[in-house]
């Protein structure tokens, strides 16, 4: 009985994660982010054919394949958090690393000895990165919608890809009860199930590529007020975005409303989905200035980036590379060449 209720769950897991991944791929502004889910749904039904005895009815090159997919699970599971819970410019400062370490993991499991505990180990570590990564830009989200369930659903994640880890490295295979295998499938089963609903609920906003307005029309103004864009369009003429470290939560105080309130308007009326591009376009767009006047080539990079509420160069020369696909350094070169050959 239980080897016919391990069979259902295994196969409406995978017909869970074939669906979504089908249904995402058909929407015109779904189908970039479908591939992700696409290799996390091809992994997982490798795995769960080859686990619990399911691969023993396959021939022998058939289960040589899926244990090949199996393996590449770290690699499609970074894939598809970074690419579904992130932004783009998000995920250039995080992919190299948790690539990296997923692709080493990935590259264990092909050794001809066994390296279980070292595995386990930087499976641990790559959970965590992935867990860290999420909750550290969640803050700048303004996707209500994803920001919530983003951290909710990673954590579990994690957790229990901790928890499978230290039980697989604990357990003998012959020790493990004989619904293990069943439970374990059924918890990847809640997963896409939760995923599924998530994704694919009518009229969400989750997938709508950021589209920055910088004066949001009347015809815009749909679920904010206006006194609210109002008080972020003083606030932003005040120069507030030359503030360090400046959060949305303090925005919001200094303008006396609801967080929720301001991140709604930003997102929806404004156009952004993610609070750190909108405060970095004013202060890109000042560094540009300062960095083209030749009455100021004598001022530092650093000063500049300084001035225009950046806390180090680094981050500043991040924030201007994603938004001008140049270097400051480059960018300023190139002004101040061409100032110089109009004055010629």
């Amino acid at each position: 009985m239980l080897a016919e209720i391990d069979l259902l769950i295994r196969g409406a897991l995978i017909g869970v994660c074939m669906l979504c991944f089908i249904l995402l791929w058909f929407g015109r502004e779904t189908r970039q982010k479908s591939y992700s889910l696409g290799a996390i749904a091809l992994s997982l039904s490798a795995a769960m054919a080859v686990e619990q005895g399911i691969g023993t009815v396959w021939s022998t090159q058939a289960q040589n394949i899926a244990l090949v997919f199996k393996e590449f699970m770290p690699l499609a599971l970074t894939w598809f958090v970074l690419d579904i819970f992130l932004e783009p410019k998000e995920q250039r400062g995080a992919w190299l690393g948790l690539f990296a370490l997923a692709a080493l993991i990935t590259a264990l499991s092909f050794l001809p000895i066994s390296a279980g505990l070292l595995q386990a180990g930087l499976k641990l570590a790559l959970y965590l990165g992935l867990l860290a990564v999420v909750i550290k830009t969640a803050a700048c989200d303004l996707v209500e919608a994803r920001r919530s369930f983003r951290i909710v659903f990673v954590s579990a994640v994690a957790i229990f890809g901790v928890s499978k880890s230290v039980l697989d490295l604990s357990l003998d295979a012959a020790a493990r009860p004989e619904w293990y295998g069943t439970a374990h499938a059924m918890a990847l089963l809640a997963f896409a199930v939760v995923f599924a609903h998530w994704a694919l609920r009518p009229g969400s906003d989750i997938w709508i590529n950021e589209q920055p307005r910088a004066k949001p029309v009347a015809a815009n103004i749909r679920l904010v007020d206006k006194q609210t864009l109002d008080r972020i369009e003083t606030a932003m003429q005040d120069e507030m975005w030359r503030r360090e470290g400046l959060t949305i939560g303090a925005m919001a105080d200094d303008l006396g409303l609801p967080e929720h309130r301001l991140r709604k308007a930003i997102n929806q009326d404004l156009g952004f989905r993610n609070f750190a591009t909108f405060v970095n376009g004013y202060r890109i767009d000042a560094a540009k200035e300062a960095l083209a006047a030749p009455d100021r080539a004598h001022q530092t990079i650093l000063e500049i980036a300084y001035e225009c509420g950046f806390a180090s160069l680094a981050p500043f020369n991040k924030a201007f590379r994603a938004m001008t696909g140049q270097t400051p350094t480059d960018f300023r070169r190139q002004q101040l060449d061409g100032y110089a050959s109009i004055s010629a």
